[in-house]
């Protein structure tokens, strides 16, 4: 799994929603550190919120509120479906148009300004990511397991694993339902 999508689970944080404080320790005293809202700071531990897993109904819902935003926004934006927009995350976290819609600058650019929906984008795409490896990880399980004795064979499952793993979803927006879909745009038109 992409660490990235992992990290979208987590409440997004900008600079600007970051409130330094003043550390309370006295080996340092003039060192600030950061704590962002829903993380908390007590003598020098730090806790995170609790990680909130997407089961398939959550995950239905929430791709279905994205659909529905994510074409409103567009409708608002004038941007033209069809052709339907191809949606991915990249290596920066931003969400961009991986086909080639007509409309790719402007939609990259309402994702990048527009956070509610960039937010929304990261939840459906990390919860894809974290669903399709809990689905293949029995199968996964099965086959290392198989494998006793041949650490070789292990070694390539593995990689083969980590590769699947690190590949990004990539989400369809139309005039229907949303798709989602890994690997690639293999058979992509627009």
């Amino acid at each position: 799994m992409n660490i990235a999508a992992l990290a979208a689970l987590l409440p997004t944080y900008s600079a600007s929603s970051v409130s330094a404080t003043k550390a309370a320790s006295s080996d340092s005293p003039s060192a600030a550190q950061t704590t962002a809202p829903g993380w908390s700071n007590s003598g020098g531990t730090v806790s995170v919120p609790p990680l909130e897993l997407p089961t398939r109904e959550s995950f239905a819902a929430a791709t279905a509120t994205f659909t529905a935003s994510t074409r409103e926004a567009f409708r608002e934006a004038g941007i033209r479906v069809p052709p339907e927009a191809v949606l991915t995350p990249d290596s920066e976290g931003y969400v961009s148009v991986a086909n080639n819609h007509p409309d790719k600058a402007k939609i990259e650019q309402l994702f990048h300004t527009n956070k509610n929906l960039r937010d929304q984008f990261a939840k459906v795409s990390s919860g894809a990511s974290l669903l399709r490896s809990a689905q293949t990880y029995g199968d996964y399980a099965n086959s290392y397991a198989k494998l006793v004795g041949n650490p070789q064979a292990q070694a390539a499952l593995v990689e083969a694993r980590v590769a699947q793993e690190r590949q990004n979803p990539y989400i369809t927006v139309g005039s229907g339902q949303s798709e989602i879909f890994f690997g690639g745009l293999q058979g992509v038109s627009a």
